[in-house]
């Protein structure tokens, strides 16, 4: 009898119903709470195991944004965008790619502004690869999980070297297409 209270606490408590001696045990489905929407999702591209050139473009160009979004639009001074679906090669499949270059305002310090961005980005998911920061130079390599086996790629780069322009590069792909 203990044991039988027991076991019902433990499956009430678990948010399932209990059995008793006039009723059938039957099998209960587990369930997964939504989860909460948070800011950092934009930050992490997500592709579909089909991935067309249509959706990897999409995809892309959307987390591109969304990392772009990170900079002050205050602090922005040029936005110098070269997105384009890259062919396949003999060695490499083909790709979507985004290439900007962000130019901002004299004297901002965009060493701390890709550290910041770097972390932000590990938070939302993204695996770090690489990083250095060296004369001026903050850069870090990171990558995505994707459903399709091949990962994104991101390249983040803070340069402060460039005469009176600081300039951070976002340098993304999306995983290979078939």
């Amino acid at each position: 009898m203990v044991i039988a209270t027991v076991l019902a606490a433990s499956v009430g408590l678990g948010g399932c119903t209990t059995a008793t001696s006039s009723t059938v045990p039957h099998a209960v489905t587990p369930t997964t709470a939504p989860t909460k929407a948070s800011a950092l999702d934009a930050l992490l591209p997500t592709y579909p195991v089909k991935l067309t050139a249509a959706v990897a473009k999409t995809n892309t160009v959307a987390t591109a944004d969304a990392i772009q979004d990170l900079i002050a639009k205050t602090d922005i001074v040029n936005v110098d965008d070269r997105s384009q679906l890259v062919a396949k090669t003999k060695t490499s499949g083909a790709y979507y790619g985004v290439l900007r270059a962000i130019t901002l305002s004299k004297g901002f310090d965009v060493t701390t502004q890709g550290e910041a961005m770097d972390k932000l980005l590990v938070a939302a998911g993204w695996t770090p690869r690489q990083d250095t920061n060296k004369s001026g130079v903050y850069a870090v390599l990171l990558s995505s999980a994707s459903a399709v086996g091949t990962p994104a790629l991101l390249l983040l780069k803070a340069d402060s070297t460039v005469a009176a322009t600081p300039v951070i590069s976002i340098q993304l792909i999306s995983p290979d297409l078939p």
